[in-house]
């Protein structure tokens, strides 16, 4: 690794959304990215324009200078990545929530993670300030030039192992992902009955509200929560056309029942 006390300059592997997210946020707080590398020139020069950025015709040219290499790829290319560089002397990181930071070692000297735990397109402009970045490190010292970065552009930064990132993945995808999933299944439910889904768009926001000021067992409500059998069978009726989601509902309104008890609001 370069001698240096801090990393001012950055070389990004990617141009999805992760990659023009961080690259924005990153240029933004000073930080010069030098070179952006997709292979799709096309995204490379997208990505190069936002951030004032060079670009890398391929891996194996990218400049040996940069003091950080952020590798924002798919999960299945890391290990390609990592496979080409050449004569790389500054940290390499990747951003991936589920592989160790190991499968950066071997010809790397200085490597670690760089994970921010939010879900990003690339036309939606995210306030960095409030994204937590999970950092781990080849050694302390490269964990604190880490943490040090991250924190130039998020307030909550915090050192995670390659074991623990794996859990805060598994349910980082349960509650955005599978989410999301519900929300895309209620809009085709009201749909097919001639529903504006915009009218769930308050309890959304209200039930996210909710669980950042108190635990979400004491935020759980509903016919599942009260044991209000009589109204969940009336529903499963109801998704007589949606047999799919049908199980979907029994299966998770079994598990609240299960947990909560039969207990009221």
């Amino acid at each position: 690794m370069q001698s240096t006390k801090k990393i001012s300059t950055v070389s990004i592997i990617g141009s999805g959304n992760v990659a023009t997210a961080l690259g924005i946020a990153l240029s933004k707080a000073g930080i010069k990215i030098l070179e952006v590398y997709s292979p799709n020139p096309d995204n490379s020069k997208l990505l190069a324009e936002k951030v004032g950025s060079g670009i890398a015709v391929s891996i194996e040219e990218l400049n040996i200078v940069s003091d950080l290499y952020i590798i924002a790829t798919p999960d299945t290319e890391i290990s390609n990545v990592v496979s080409k560089f050449k004569n790389i002397e500054g940290i390499v990181t990747h951003t991936s929530g589920s592989q160790p930071s190991e499968i950066l070692g071997g010809n790397i000297k200085s490597y670690g993670v760089f994970y921010p735990v939010q879900t990003f397109t690339k036309n939606k402009i995210v306030d960095f300030k409030k994204v937590p970045i999970c950092i781990e490190g080849s050694d302390e010292t490269i964990s604190q030039l880490l943490v040090q970065l991250a924190n130039k552009i998020s307030n909550n930064v915090v050192l995670l192992s390659s074991n623990q990132r794996q859990y805060l993945h598994l349910c980082a995808v349960t509650v955005n992902n599978f989410t999301n999933l519900m929300y895309n299944i209620a809009h085709d439910v009201l749909n097919d009955e001639g529903i504006d889904f915009s009218l769930l768009h308050p309890l959304i926001e209200e039930t996210a509200t909710k669980i950042s000021e108190v635990n979400p067992a004491e935020a759980q409500t509903g016919p599942a929560r009260r044991n209000d059998i009589s109204t969940i069978n009336k529903q499963l009726l109801l998704l007589a056309k949606h047999p799919e989601f049908k199980k979907i509902y029994k299966l998770l309104s079994d598990q609240i029942i299960k947990k909560h008890g039969p207990k009221t609001d």
